[in-house]
């Protein structure tokens, strides 16, 4: 048996140096394409010359992905017999390469790598049905050339391991690990959902819904019958801050999706409104009271001004609306944020309101390359903001106004935005509580709700479980490292603690994670020069996550909120649920391991 194996595995291995050795040559010659000099370019006619520039960017494109085809160059292998009693292999990988019967996962075909060997049928382009009998499967991960993990299975025989070599429990980096071979079926059907209209993909920390998510952009991007539908350069991502931004910038290559707009809402809204002299702030204002008072009455603000003037000068417009709401202390207030030109999601949205109450529509302006007397210039022109595809991270976060406002600038053919994130994590003021709130209409079959936690071990998902939230627990989770509980005096002795363990992780990642962003100022400096420790307020960490996290400044009376005894009892609780919801955040980052260090005090 063992004998039987390794043949196998010498078979994959000598298959796979020849499949890379002819993509190897491929990208030889696309590369020459690509990277032709500016000499050359400029020696040919002045049409061919733009017909070239055209063409470079699709060849700048295929050698990122044959880069990675060399590399990992098939998933799955399907032998099968087509509807002629043809015999053919198929290989199912990233990206295409139809020189080795390599299909690309978003192809019709590639829904057969999910089905049982045996007799199945799948869905061309122009709606007609092929049926095919898998006679064997195989199941890859290769990673630089090499396997790592080999199966294979056929019909009245169940799947056997053939190969699999130990993988390291840390992760190195914020990316997440290649799953586009692991995509369940149930998921794939999500990712090949019909393309108009809203998606709504939510679920707790860890589920999977951002990958998810990602893998139903490159889909609709990649596949023949949507891929005119969605150009790249006319989608956008919203995420919460830079940190989820790079995150996401490192992870949607990987997936084929190139020159996407992945930005924040306060950078999105900087540029239509042309503000270029201030700064955005999450919260503004220096005690925690102070600043909920003030979100308070800016809420109030927004829900009850339908028809804002827009003026060009932007505090004067705020100021306008605010006075008719704020109390004299928020006026003084107002005035000293104005003083430091300081700018919040609050005024953003209603400046936003009052634009497009007085324009109908955004505009944006964006750069072109064209040729003026034979040199290649770059020019600048305003275009209409339209948006044929739009991904909302956290969408939990969002007022009703601001995803009102990203649906004025959806394409009316497409309609294609896709909610990700969950109404039980919402860390902010005034946010979403359900679509009604939107005017949205999901179809039940388009709200997508993900369980099963992949992220925490057992003992991290049944800790957060005894603090009274109400999670599920996956049968077969993995284990982990208890949940160690500990009580300091404050930040000398967390640090000590943290120390302690930064040699077990310095191939893993380390979260220091608190509610207080002041609190976290001496774990920054004491920290600054360590590149896989990252220190994040709990609304900072939202959407990333770390091998170990330690929670610092932690002590119960966090979660409880005694104060606002003169607003509203509906303001109060909403209150302590992001308390509540904060913490939860904070806990969920946890792959591996999970620190609480409580104050004594």
């Amino acid at each position: 048996m063992e004998n039987h194996k390794e043949k196998l595995l010498s078979d994959l291995k000598n298959h796979i140096d020849v499949v890379r050795s002819v993509i190897g040559q491929k990208l030889k010659e696309v590369k020459a394409f690509a990277n032709m000099s500016l000499t050359d370019v400029r020696r040919m006619p002045q049409s061919d010359q733009l017909v070239y520039m055209d063409l470079r960017v699709g060849a700048q494109k295929r050698v990122t992905e044959l880069s990675q085809l060399e590399g990992s160059p098939y998933f799955t292998k399907c032998e099968i017999i087509d509807e002629h009693g043809e015999e053919k292999n198929y290989y199912f990988a990233k990206y295409e390469f139809s020189n080795e019967s390599i299909y690309s996962w978003v192809a019709p075909v590639s829904v057969i790598r999910f089905e049982n060997p045996g007799v199945v049928s799948y869905k061309v382009p122009d709606g007609t049905m092929r049926t095919i009998t898998i006679k064997h499967k195989e199941q890859y991960m290769i990673v630089d050339g090499k396997v790592i993990f080999f199966a294979q299975e056929s019909p009245n025989k169940p799947r056997e391991l053939i190969y699999q070599e130990h993988f390291t429990k840390q992760k190195s980096d914020f990316a997440l690990p290649e799953i586009v071979a692991q995509i369940e079926k149930a998921q794939d059907q999500v990712i090949r959902a019909h393309y108009k209209g809203p998606l709504v993909i939510s679920g707790p920390a860890g589920s999977g819904k951002t990958t998810l998510a990602l893998h139903r952009v490159a889909y609709l991007m990649q596949a023949p019958d949507t891929a005119e539908l969605y150009p790249t350069r006319s989608t956008i991502v919203f995420v919460q801050d830079n940190g989820t931004k790079e995150y996401f910038s490192k992870l949607l290559p990987g997936l084929g999706i190139y020159d996407v707009v992945i930005t924040t809402f306060s950078q999105w809204a900087f540029e239509i409104l042309g503000i270029s002299d201030c700064i955005h702030v999450d919260r503004y204002g220096t005690l925690e009271e102070e600043r909920d008072m003030y979100e308070y009455q800016k809420l109030q603000t927004v829900r009850e001004n339908k028809q804002i003037p827009w003026g060009k000068n932007i505090f004067t417009t705020l100021h306008n609306v605010y006075s008719k709401n704020f109390s004299k202390s928020n006026l003084v207030l107002f005035q000293k944020q104005k003083s430091e030109k300081k700018i919040d999601r609050f005024d953003l949205t209603i400046l936003l309101q009052a634009f497009l109450n007085k324009n109908k529509k955004f505009e944006i302006k964006r750069e072109y390359n064209t040729f003026v007397k034979d040199n290649l210039v770059k020019k600048v022109r305003k275009t209409s903001i339209e948006y044929p595809l739009m991904i909302v991270d956290e969408f939990q976060n969002y007022l009703p106004e601001q995803l009102r406002i990203f649906n004025h600038c959806l394409v009316p053919e497409t309609q294609s935005i896709i909610y990700v994130g969950d109404m039980a994590q919402q860390v902010k003021l005034g946010t979403i509580k359900n679509w009604v709130d939107i005017g949205e209409s999901i179809l039940p079959e388009r709200n997508i709700r993900l369980n099963k936690v992949y992220r925490n071990t057992k003992n991290i998902l049944e800790y957060i479980q005894s603090l009274g939230y109400d999670i599920e627990i996956p049968i077969g989770v993995k284990d982990g490292p208890k949940v160690l509980e500990k009580t300091t005096n404050g930040f000398v002795d967390e640090i000590k603690h943290i120390k302690e363990y930064i040699e077990s992780y310095k191939h893993g990642t380390i979260g220091i994670i608190a509610k207080d962003e002041l609190y976290l100022e001496v774990f920054k400096n004491e920290f600054s020069g360590v590149k896989n420790i990252h220190v994040l307020t709990m609304a900072e960490s939202q959407g990333v996550e770390f091998d170990l996290v330690c929670i610092v400044g932690f002590n119960q009376s966090s979660l409880i909120d005694g104060r606002y005894k003169d607003i509203s009892s509906d303001h109060i609780k909403e209150r302590e649920r992001i308390q509540k919801d904060l913490l939860y955040v904070a806990l969920t980052r946890a792959i591996t391991e999970l620190h609480v260090l409580k104050l004594n005090h």
